[in-house]
């Protein structure tokens, strides 16, 4: 490269690059050379641009050119690759909210992402009547993908983020005869898949991913590999010690076989919809629970049962293990929690501990009346 000097300064040097009608500087900070175009064809304008790069570093708020160039859509990329890096089964989640995010940062360069647009975001989000815990969870893939652009140097700092209010925690729960009158309105295919979530407590992707080589009818379990589950350990379910869910899986095989025969494929899937995979069951899960919601007039008499996910299924068998007796550390073992914040955050609690500690509050009140 040809490059016409200009004289030497303290802090860089003005020099034309060939090819460029404008004047260049270089300069140097920790140890990094940084070259940028003044875009002007004066001396002076150029001198303005190192001394305001000399000012910035002086003030501590020096943030290089490359870094400036940063843009959401960047933003998105390191977020997807690590995504696709970690083989995280959310990707399509993660691809809604970008797109949510997108309406309002497209384009805009990463270091024009500051505390106030992302307050205006939030308030425009309430207005559209958005929920909070949504509201959240879109901030939070913003401020994860700052993080990931500030650990490759793409970004100089991640800013403060608003803080909501207490989270939209669902504390939904089936009650047997519910989850009875739910399961009856469910396409036959899907009948098995929420019943082995009401009895083991388990995520739906990993019901919907378990595989036949997982189940072990000798031995009378069920397994997941470490790396397969959400919190990346694996779990092991005795399901031979559990009736109702042995006569499941059995009626499972024998379906499974069934469909072999006719089509003369191998299934993989313990779950499917004559021999296909189950992916997806939103709609059919909304309106079975919209259908058992109500008698035979149209009239909703089971108001409990509208809006009920399937993840309502996973808090019922946290709280069935509970009330069984089973200890906390057990139950989150079987139901693959990692943590005992389930505990605290749905506020499952056993009757038998309550009943016992309103029986010491009595033991004390008569112990009470009997010292007067």
């Amino acid at each position: 490269m040809v490059e016409t000097k200009q004289p030497r300064r303290d802090f860089g040097r003005i020099y034309r690059k060939a090819g460029s009608r404008f004047l260049w500087v270089r300069y140097r900070i920790g140890g990094k050379e940084y070259v940028e175009s003044s875009h002007s064809e004066k001396p002076r304008e150029a001198e303005k641009l190192l001394a305001r790069r000399q000012a910035e570093l002086g003030v501590g708020i020096f943030v290089a050119p490359d870094v400036k160039r940063t843009t959401f859509e960047d933003l998105c990329r390191f977020i997807r690759d690590e995504y696709a890096v970690k083989g995280r089964r959310s990707t399509r989640t993660l691809e809604v909210v970008l797109r949510r995010l997108a309406v309002t940062f497209a384009g805009a360069r990463a270091i024009a992402l500051t505390p106030d647009r992302f307050a205006a975001y939030v308030r425009l989000r309430m207005e559209a009547g958005v929920a909070q815990a949504t509201i959240r969870n879109e901030l939070n893939a913003l401020r994860h993908a700052l993080r990931l652009a500030k650990r490759a140097g793409k970004v100089a700092a991640v800013p403060e983020f608003p803080t909501l209010g207490a989270p939209n925690v669902r504390t939904g729960f089936f009650e047997p005869e519910d989850f009875a009158a739910l399961l009856a309105e469910l396409p036959e295919p899907l009948r098995p898949v929420a019943e082995f979530g009401y009895l083991t407590g388990w995520r739906k992707g990993e019901i919907l991913s378990l595989t036949w080589d997982r189940v072990d009818f000798r031995a009378g379990v069920v397994r997941l590999d470490v790396g397969t589950t959400k919190t990346g350990e694996g779990r092991t379910f005795p399901f031979a010690a559990l009736p109702r869910l042995k006569e499941l899986l059995e009626a499972q095989l024998a379906e499974t076989k069934r469909v072999q025969r006719r089509t003369g494929q191998i299934l993989q899937h313990v779950f499917h919809r004559d021999g296909e995979p189950i992916k997806d069951f939103f709609e059919a899960w909304k309106n079975a629970c919209d259908r058992a919601s109500q008698n035979d007039r149209g009239l909703v008499v089971r108001s409990q049962l509208v809006g009920r996910v399937f993840h309502d299924l996973r808090r019922t068998a946290v709280r069935n293990l509970v009330r069984a007796g089973v200890p906390e550390h057990t139950a989150m073992k079987l139901s693959g929690h990692k943590t005992r914040d389930v505990f605290d955050r749905y506020d499952i609690v056993s009757e038998r501990d309550l009943s016992e500690a309103v029986t010491k509050l009595a033991s004390f009140h008569g112990q009470q009346a009997a010292a007067r």
